[in-house]
């Protein structure tokens, strides 16, 4: 699927509405804060690579975009308080997760009531040859492995796409915190 129909898709999904405070977690070159930060308030790109960070740093430099904000840090371990975050974005970083249902409570955790995430990755696929050749630990997510991660989550799933055409199918789930602390608490 090219990346233009993906990044169409995308902003369907998230809208033009004014987002507050925007967290994309694995942002590699900075693209989804090329996207999405002009509708942020204050949009916040983390990535564990100094080296993909200083790549994003010059991009959004050269675009002018002083709205974004980049920081080394681990999706595990995001460098936010609990409900700092009005949205979430996992663009194309799931598949390399080992811990992928730790990696969504993490952004679910650092969402305020009502915040929304956005996952974007490929459907199962058998693809063996990406794990050697692009280091990929997960061959794509089911829709069912998604909503129950959403759900240990306090996610409640808004939105599904399927984008299909490629070699690989892409799948986008849109959740939205639910705020029942319980089912958060149950989940830890």
């Amino acid at each position: 699927i090219a990346e233009s129909e993906v990044e169409a898709a995308m902003k369907r999904v998230l809208g033009d509405a004014t987002i507050g405070q925007l967290i994309d977690i694995g942002t590699g070159t900075g693209r989804m804060l090329e996207l999405f930060a002009p509708q942020a308030d204050h949009a916040l790109g983390i990535d564990r690579s100094s080296e993909m960070l200083r790549l994003a740093r010059a991009k959004l430099a050269e675009r002018g975009l002083d709205r974004a904000e980049l920081r080394q840090a681990d999706l595990y371990a995001l460098p936010l308080a609990d409900g700092q975050a009005d949205a979430a974005i996992l663009h194309h970083v799931l598949h390399f997760a080992q811990q992928p249902g730790a990696a969504i409570a993490e952004a679910a955790r650092v969402l305020s009531a009502g915040g929304r995430l956005l996952i974007v990755d490929f459907a199962p696929h058998d693809r063996e040859e990406l794990r050697a050749r692009d280091a990929h630990t997960r061959l794509g997510f089911s829709d069912e492995q998604m909503i129950g991660w959403f759900d240990l989550a306090g996610l409640a799933p808004v939105q599904i796409e399927t984008l299909e055409g490629g070699a690989l199918t892409v799948k986008l789930w849109l959740g939205r915190k639910t705020g029942d602390l319980l089912k958060q608490v149950m989940a830890a």
